[in-house]
């Protein structure tokens, strides 16, 4: 009783001034036009609680759109899918070999990733005490160099295939900063090659799969049965203008004021003042998941040395909101609990609902979730 009082007034100190937006409508679109334009099935990964929008929210939304199976990283992911009443399988991405898991996972009939030789025994164990075939895709590594079995030195299935029910493989993408599509094709092959092998050895690798939501978007199913996407669903792949931004974050202008050309803004002044300027205040920040990014490899290259300096001679926005529709640039350093948006060509006022683009994924837990 006493942790739950105490977990209640630690809940209340986080005030987000932000709503999640999740618009149903543009998910469904996205999956249709996913459908369409790749011609294979769909593998609908809600992993990370379904890309932070509650993995029972996405679900709902899409479980009456033909979706083959859903993907999850984490167990608890599986469990909650089949409380929502999932019937349709469910791929753990991640290779677990925890026993308690795989006995779990074996009796929600989940299909486990079978991504390296330290699992058989405990997968042959939970079949001897379940009495059931546990269900599995092969992983297999193409260049990521995460998970997965290598083509070069493939185990031979076909000593496990009377007790473990091998129905699908599968690889994941590495990508490239580079040569993109040159990228792809080297992985292609080296999953292909291990998929030679398997029929070799004579077992049938089921349902294939290795296209994520950049390669489906941009090459399709790769000539597999199958894609698994997540991003792509909520309309978060580059700048692929057939895809709806389905989901975003809300909140509203604080408080608008003027400042005189010339003058620094936030932290460290960062932000100089070129013209007398219009500036709200919206109550969001870092702390919401607001101008926080992944760091990337870093890139020396001419061209990409060249843009930076561009970026900074235009003096190009940390980010861009919108209020009452129109694009309006965020100055100065975001703070965990604030930014400092010019709004001198937006006439706007308190109270007025500020929308912005953010990765989901990074939103805190307590912002309020909002299906629209």
């Amino acid at each position: 009783m006493c942790n739950e009082i105490l977990n209640e007034q630690n809940n209340s100190c986080f005030d987000k001034n932000a709503t999640l937006v999740i618009k149903e409508e543009a998910i469904i679109n996205n999956v249709k036009y996913i459908k369409e334009k790749t011609g294979a099935k769909i593998i609908a990964v809600v992993k990370e609680n379904g890309y932070g929008l509650g993995v029972a929210n996405l679900y709902h939304i899409i479980q009456d759109q033909g979706i083959f199976m859903y993907a999850v990283t984490a167990p608890c992911e599986a469990i909650a899918l089949r409380k929502e009443g999932c019937k349709e399988d469910i791929l753990m991405l991640t290779p677990i070999s925890d026993f308690s898991e795989l006995v779990t996972m074996v009796s929600l009939g989940v299909v486990i990733a079978l991504g390296n030789e330290n699992q058989i025994p405990e997968l042959l164990d939970v079949y001897k005490l379940v009495g059931k075939k546990p269900r599995v895709h092969i992983q297999i590594d193409s260049g990521l160099g995460r998970y997965g079995f290598n083509a070069d030195d493939m185990l031979d299935f076909s000593k496990i295939k009377d007790c473990i029910s091998i129905e699908g493989c599968f690889s994941h993408l590495a990508g490239s900063t580079h040569n993109y599509k040159k990228s792809v094709e080297n992985q292609v092959r080296v999953f292909n090659l291990a998929l030679e092998k398997i029929r070799a050895a004579g077992v049938e690798p089921g349902i294939c799969h290795i296209a994520n939501s950049k390669a489906a978007m941009t090459f399709g199913a790769l000539g597999y049965d199958a894609v698994r996407v997540g991003s792509a669903i909520l309309g978060k792949v580059g700048d692929n203008s057939e895809l709806e931004e389905a989901v975003w974050l809300e909140s509203k202008v604080f408080s608008v004021y003027e400042r005189l050309e010339g003058e620094h803004i936030g932290y460290s002044g960062e932000a100089y003042l070129k013209r007398d300027s219009s500036l709200a205040v919206v109550r969001i920040g870092t702390g919401c998941g607001v101008g926080l990014i992944q760091k990337s490899a870093m890139d020396f290259s001419f061209i990409n040395i060249l843009k930076n300096i561009l970026k900074r001679i235009n003096d190009d926005p940390v980010l861009n909101v919108w209020i009452n529709g129109k694009k309006s640039p965020v100055i100065g350093r975001i703070g965990v609990s604030h930014m400092t948006v010019d709004v001198t060509e937006n006439k706007v006022k308190e109270g007025d609902i500020v929308k912005i683009g953010v990765n989901p994924l990074l939103v805190h837990p307590y912002v309020e979730r909002l299906v629209v």
